[in-house]
Formats: C-alpha cells, structure tokens, sequence
C-alpha cells in the first residue's frame, strides 16, 4: 500500500511539473509572437493593418496605454464679418447666407481672393486688404448682384424668352432663385448641384427645389463668377458674361448701382 501511495504521489508530481513547463512555454512563444495570427484581435502586430473600430490607424485606445493628449493650439482671434446689404431683423436666414458667402470665397472659391483688374471700381481699397476682408467684398458684389437679378427672393423666376429649349428640364429656359442660374448651366459648369430629377415634380417656386436652395444656388453663382475672372479677368465684361447686370453696355446692366453697394462697405471706403 505504501509503495503503490508513493508511486501515485511521484505519477501526480511528475504530471504537474510537466503542466507547469508547459504553461511557461505557452507564455514565451506567445511573447516572442510564435504562434499564428488568426484575427486582428489576436496580435499585436498592427503594422500595416488597420482595426475596423477605428478610424485612426494610429489609435492606441484599445491596448491598455494611456495616450498622449495632443496640445490644442491657442485658435486666432475671428474675423467679425461687416454686414452685407441684405441682411435684416426681419430676414435672419440672410445673415447665415452671409456667413456661408464668406466661407465659400475663403475656401472653394479662393482663386477670387488676389481680385480683378477692376476690382477697385467696387471697392477702392481692394489690394491694401487682408484676405478675410477680400471675401467680405466678393459677398457684398455678389449681394449686390442678387438685389438686381432676384430682390433677394430665393424663389424668384423669370422665362428667358430668348434662349429657347433648356435641354436638361426639355421645357422653356427660367432664370431661377438668388442669382438667377438655370439647370442647363450643369453641362457646362459641373461643379452646379441642381438635380433636375429631383425637382421635376415639384411646383415651379417650391423652396423645396435645387435650384431654389439658397446654398446650392450660391456656390453655383461664385463658380461661375470665379471662371469668370480666370478667363477673362473682369467682372464688367462686354461679351461672354452670365449677368446681364454687369454686362458693358447692356440694357439691363446695373454697375454704377451696384458698385455703390460695395463700395457702402466700411473696409472698402
């Protein structure tokens, strides 16, 4: 009996120390990265890969390290916008079109900023201002040319008579909202976001509309003055411009008035 316990005991020693050197086995290869990687959330070698969860390859959220928090720099004092003609109590919505005019100019539409060659005829101060002020005076022309083609109106609408079939909506050619653009501009102007597939149900003033959205509509317009300028390098042109307003010699153009506007700007006196 004796002999048979110590062989037991000898049998269970033997069975642990193997277990043992197993364990510490198992934890070396698996430190020195032996075994095979089955999945992303098996390894630690993340080079290369990307985790799903997360959006920043660089992400270190989930491995039990506390990240270094990035300074956050000082932000630059803000540019106050000078109030642009139309803005009014009573018509609040304007002044978010504002805003958005200036950070159209300053950003998309930056190729605006170094100006005209008759750029002074709006604001005489032109070249002495900062760039933030530049934007401020391309949103007041651009206000001033919403007043004479709309009255402000983001539904506005008006048949042009003279230029037949519009060949997107297949039906009568219509000057429409803030600064009057139609849906045939998007063959040639692409960066136009009128969707004539979403509009053609609805009623023709419906704010609902692409063309009608004062956003939509407003980016379109600066693109086409900003490819204005790069061609020709004027705002008054005598040919080969979208706005009879600012058309040389034109029945309807409006210049004088609307340099006055600009020019109403305290940055451009």
């Amino acid at each position: 009996m004796i002999a048979t316990k110590n062989h037991t005991a000898v049998k269970n020693n033997t069975i642990a120390a193997a277990l043992i050197s197993l364990v510490v086995l198992f934890t070396g290869c698996a430190n020195s990265s032996q075994f095979p990687v089955t999945s992303l959330d098996d390894s630690n070698q993340s080079a290369g890969a990307t985790d799903p969860g997360s959006t920043d390859p660089g992400d270190d959220t989930n491995t039990g390290v506390t990240p270094t928090p990035t300074p956050t720099p000082e932000p630059e004092p803000g540019y106050k916008m000078q109030a642009l003609a139309w803005e009014s109590t009573k018509y609040p919505e304007r002044t978010e079109w504002s805003k958005y005019l200036q950070e159209l100019i300053l950003n998309e539409w930056s190729s605006l900023l170094p100006g005209a060659d008759d750029i002074t005829t709006f604001c005489p101060k032109y070249n002495t201002l900062d760039n933030n002020q530049r934007a401020n005076a391309w949103a007041q022309l651009f206000v001033a040319i919403a007043k004479y083609e709309s009255a402000y109106s983001p539904v506005s609408r008006m048949h042009e008579t003279t230029m037949g079939t519009d060949p997107v909506t297949g039906g009568k050619v219509y000057s429409e909202g803030l600064l009057q653009l139609s849906y045939q501009d998007v063959q040639w102007a692409r960066y136009c976001k009128f969707d004539w597939q979403k509009d053609k149900n609805l009623a023709p003033t419906d704010p609902k509309k692409t063309i009608l959205d004062p956003y939509i509509n407003l980016h379109c317009g600066v693109g086409i003055m900003a490819g204005q300028i790069k061609s020709k390098g004027r705002i008054v042109v005598s040919s080969g411009v979208y706005w009879a307003v600012i058309k040389s010699g034109g029945k309807y153009q409006q210049i004088n008035n609307i340099a006055a506007i600009v020019k109403s700007l305290p940055l451009c006196k």
